[in-house]
């Protein structure tokens, strides 16, 4: 049996992760929830489910798919886009400061004042800053654990948070990943013998 899936896939034009999770019920009706990641660009973002038969699946399911996964690559390559001119401009401020302070030392503690409350570059030693990731990992977890408790792993699997975001969970996270992987793997082999 030759398909094209693949092609399909490349012809979308995204260079990143495609988390595909298909689920069929008893119906027959497939859910196909689709993820995309790419590196640390954009995290949190919602997976596109498409419910339909798979006759119904074959004949739309990339047609569909083609505009959300343009959107979020243009998203996507914004956010990194920025990112680097932002860069750039703190860069290219720097300098510019020096020279200034040289001149006036009273504007030259003004500014460090503002760099203080700078937006954009947060503290090192930030507390607000590591209170809020820890709330926002014990979120994901919480919402992982419910998934997981209404048996659906493949979600699960999909939202849980990224090693790279949390190297000092890395252990939690890749022991949840193995037990939400052993319990998808045993919940498809028990709703497989319910089919046969």
């Amino acid at each position: 049996m030759k398909t094209n899936f693949f092609q399909q896939i490349a012809g979308l034009g995204f260079n990143g992760n495609y988390l595909l999770n298909i689920h069929q019920d008893e119906t027959g009706v497939q859910t196909v929830s689709v993820v995309l990641k790419k590196e640390k660009a954009v995290n949190g973002l919602p997976p596109m489910i498409f419910k339909a038969t798979a006759e119904e699946l074959d004949e739309r399911f990339f047609e569909e798919l083609a505009k959300p996964v343009k959107q979020t690559a243009g998203l996507i390559t914004n956010i990194e886009s920025y990112q680097k001119e932002l860069e750039k401009a703190k860069k290219n401020a720097k300098p510019d400061k020096d020279k200034t302070a040289k001149a006036n030392p009273a504007e030259q503690e003004e500014d460090d004042k503002d760099d203080e409350n700078d937006l954009f570059t947060p503290p090192e030693d930030d507390k607000q800053a590591k209170a809020e990731k820890k709330r926002l990992y014990d979120e994901t977890m919480e919402k992982v654990k419910e998934l997981a408790q209404h048996t659906k792993y493949a979600e699960a699997l999909a939202n849980l948070p990224d090693v790279a975001d949390y190297p000092d969970k890395a252990e939690a996270i890749e022991a949840k990943r193995k037990n939400l992987q052993a319990g998808k793997e045993a919940y498809d082999k028990l709703t497989a013998s319910f089919n046969d």
